[in-house]
């Protein structure tokens, strides 16, 4: 080793033993500070008034000696080697004063043993120096880890040979045990039996990636969790880190989403989509020689006349009593589903084509003994059905839908036409007769066939002016030349989201005569006719300039303008749009561009395209009527979004139904999950924004507020935002 200046305080009463010391540690080519003492007072001031390398002790002096200098540095902690060298020692007291904390015993006469004796203990005080300052530094990062570990908010947990051994405060929680009471606990006790083969096998496997299992509470609870394992060293022994996240908020989340994806919103009975798959699972079942499944396809006959009398309202309180006589008539076991708007359709496996027919006359006969009561008025219920049995020789299921469907077009009550009228009646209904049934039977030859069952078209409101169909292009173009169209804003009050001035923007046109024509009457027209994009340009272009002069009156407004489908394929709306928020000093973030859910998933790649360009420019989009469909949700999820305004027919009514209350609820959680901000429209009542604000809603909009004005007038002072800590809001009547 390099020799350096050493440090070497001598302890002896004798001046030439010291020296004879120093003269054996120059000859071993050391460089020396020495200075020697002989009492415990001068050694005491020595000691504290210099750092030394080494100590030399005469095992006995008058009045002091080496065990009394090992006591005196034990007591102000003096960690310098002290070596005994002395002119006699004996053997027992060799033992003795080296238990007493001497790392040597020297001879006087063997002063030639110093050196390599100095060296050793030098080198070993260097390592048990830095041995010191690791176990310093490893106590330092043991108390940090332990710091983040208690303060995490990850569960974290440790093990050894399947038992825990320490646990966080949140691992602790999560569980639900008390601080100590978790220690001896196996692992396995906090797994569901049914994972605990596979739990085994991860731990057994090391596998280091996350993995969900069933876990199980102290009060016998369960809880799905992501849990990590890792091994590591603690406290100097191999133990296994657990790290746990308690995911059954997103499992949840994750079962109702497929749960609506399934199922329609209002009757709860399966979906279209999900009929689709389960009948070609059945094509392919029965084509393998599976069990044969039979299909029986209803169509209601009332609930157009319902909706036109009544409202959608009352029509939707008949769809969900039909949903509850099929229900009842058919059991658990049979799938049901809602194919379409009036359309119902039914799975049965396992049935014969008598079978079959017998269920849809029961079918015919049970909705038929179930009267529906309106405004005083009962209706008989009446639906034309076909069947059809799925057996070896099926086509495909588009061929199947189609023969099902027109077999039920030929069906007829006796004495009735295809679709009779309601029948008002107020005394007890005569006795049912049943429909005569006619089975359609499955071609095997594969002939195109429609890809959904044939509908008529909606037909849309005659037109309220004199305007004829054929005119309204001319006059639409000549409104565009002539500024001859007029904006409308409805507000979009806040609940739960942050307070802001937020409008839609609605389109009127203005008659010869000064009467307001609204967009239901021309805008049918003006698609049809390629004017769709030219008037959403105008809508554009003169809804900046309002936002200008808005923000100009210090009024951060922000507008949600609507565009029909055709638009979305004009890379000219964008550009205007740009180069008038430039001219005209609006923030992009002030516009949020809106269009039909339908719309956009009609054309999802032009949609997808526009609303890129959109985001890039700094606006925002909203999907509008969001929910009538459920299986579209996979394909909104991943769209560019900000918003989804939830369709008025999930709205509509809400204090008086119960189970639309429910669906709506699952639809705003699906929301949230997607992290997007909920508008619902179509709010006239009061009862109807009370439910809407406890569902946890950020904004509203209705005629419960004001109606489309041309005038930006809304008072937004009066609307302050709500939290959950508060109760629900009283608002006045519509303003």
């Amino acid at each position: 080793m390099d020799k350096k200046i050493l440090r070497l305080l001598i302890v002896d009463d004798s001046p030439d033993d010291a020296e004879l010391a120093a003269a054996a540690l120059r000859k071993a080519s050391y460089m020396l500070k020495t200075q020697r003492v002989q009492d415990l007072t001068a050694m005491q001031s020595a000691l504290e008034k210099s750092v030394w390398d080494v100590v030399l002790c005469e095992i006995t002096l008058a009045h002091f000696g080496a065990p009394m200098a090992l006591e005196l540095m034990k007591r102000i902690h003096q960690t310098a080697p002290l070596i005994v060298f002395a002119r006699t020692v004996k053997e027992v007291e060799v033992s003795k004063i080296m238990r007493a904390g001497a790392l040597d015993v020297v001879r006087k006469d063997e002063a030639f043993r110093l050196g390599p004796v100095i060296e050793r203990e030098l080198r070993v005080a260097g390592e048990r120096r830095e041995w010191q300052l690791m176990a310093q530094k490893l106590n330092e990062l043991e108390g940090k880890h332990r710091a983040v570990v208690e303060s995490a908010r990850e569960a974290i947990g440790y093990c050894q040979d399947g038992m825990h051994i320490d646990a966080n405060p949140t691992y602790l929680e999560l569980f639900g045990y008390s601080k100590g009471e978790l220690e001896g606990v196996p692992v396995m006790n906090l797994i569901d039996k049914s994972d605990q083969p596979r739990f085994k096998d991860y731990l057994r496997k090391g596998n280091k990636e996350r993995q969900e299992f069933l876990a199980i509470k102290k009060d016998g609870g369960g809880l799905h969790v992501e849990l990590a394992a890792a091994p590591i060293t603690l406290n100097n022994e191999a133990c296994v880190q657990i790290v746990v996240a308690d995911i059954s908020k997103r499992k949840a989340a994750e079962s109702r989403l497929q749960y609506l994806n399934q199922h329609d919103p209002l009757t709860g009975l399966y979906n279209r989509h999900y009929f689709l798959q389960a009948l070609n699972e059945s094509i392919e079942k029965a084509r393998t020689g599976g069990v044969a499944t039979g299909m029986i396809y209803l169509d209601l006959n009332q609930i157009k006349e319902v909706n036109e009398e009544f409202g959608h309202a009352a029509g939707d309180r008949m769809l969900l009593k039909v949903a509850r006589v099929f229900r009842d008539k058919l059991g658990d076991k049979t799938l049901l589903a809602r194919f379409g708007g009036d359309e119902f359709a039914v799975l049965l496996h396992g049935v014969s084509e008598n079978q079959l027919k017998a269920t849809a006359e029961g079918l015919y006969v049970s909705l038929k003994e179930s009267s529906f009561a309106e405004s005083g008025k009962n209706y008989t219920l009446h639906c034309n059905f076909g069947t059809a049995m799925v057996g070896k020789d099926a086509a495909h299921a588009q061929k199947l839908l189609s023969d099902v469907y027109h077999a039920a077009q030929s069906t007829q009550a006796p004495g009735t036409a295809r679709a009779p009228a309601p029948v008002v009646r107020t005394t007890a209904p005569a006795a049912p007769t049943p429909a005569p049934v006619v089975v359609a039977k499955p071609t095997p030859a594969p002939a195109p066939a429609p890809t959904e069952i044939a509908r008529a078209e909606p037909r849309r409101p005659a037109p309220k002016t004199a305007v004829m169909a054929g005119e309204w292009p001319a006059r639409l173009q000549a409104a565009l030349d002539k500024n001859s169209f007029q904006l409308a804003y409805q507000p979009i009050v806040n609940l739960h989201g942050e307070p802001a001035e937020y409008f839609e923007v609605l389109v009127r046109l203005i008659d010869n005569d000064g009467k307001i024509i609204s967009p239901g009457e021309f805008m049918p027209a003006a698609e049809q006719a390629g004017l769709g994009p030219s008037i959403d340009r105008w809508i554009v272009h003169h809804a900046i300039e309002s936002l200008r002069d808005l923000h100009r009156e210090n009024r951060r407004a922000t507008f949600f303008v609507n565009l029909c489908p055709a638009s979305f394929r004009e890379p000219d709306l964008i550009v205007q749009t740009q180069k008038q928020l430039w001219t005209c000093n609006v923030k992009p973030e002030f516009l949020s561009f809106e269009a039909d859910e339908e719309a956009i998933l009609a054309a999802p790649a032009e949609a997808r395209t526009f609303m890129q360009a959109v985001k890039k420019l700094g606006c925002r989009f909203t999907v509008d009527n969001f929910g009538n469909n459920m299986s579209n949700l996979n394909q909104l999820r991943d769209l560019p979004l900000d918003c989804l305004k939830i369709a008025g027919s999930h709205i509509r009514n809400l204090s008086d139904d119960a189970i639309a209350q429910t669906s709506l609820k699952a639809l705003i959680q699906v929301a949230k999950a997607l992290d997007k901000m909920v508008i619902a429209k179509s709010v006239e009542r009061a009862e109807d924004l009370a439910i809407l604000w406890n569902l946890g809603v950020d904004y509203v909009q209705g005629h419960y507020f004001q109606e489309a004005h041309s005038q930006l007038a809304y008072d937004f002072g009066t609307e302050t935002t709500l939290s959950s800590d508060v109760a629900p809001p009283q608002w006045a009547g519509g303003r």
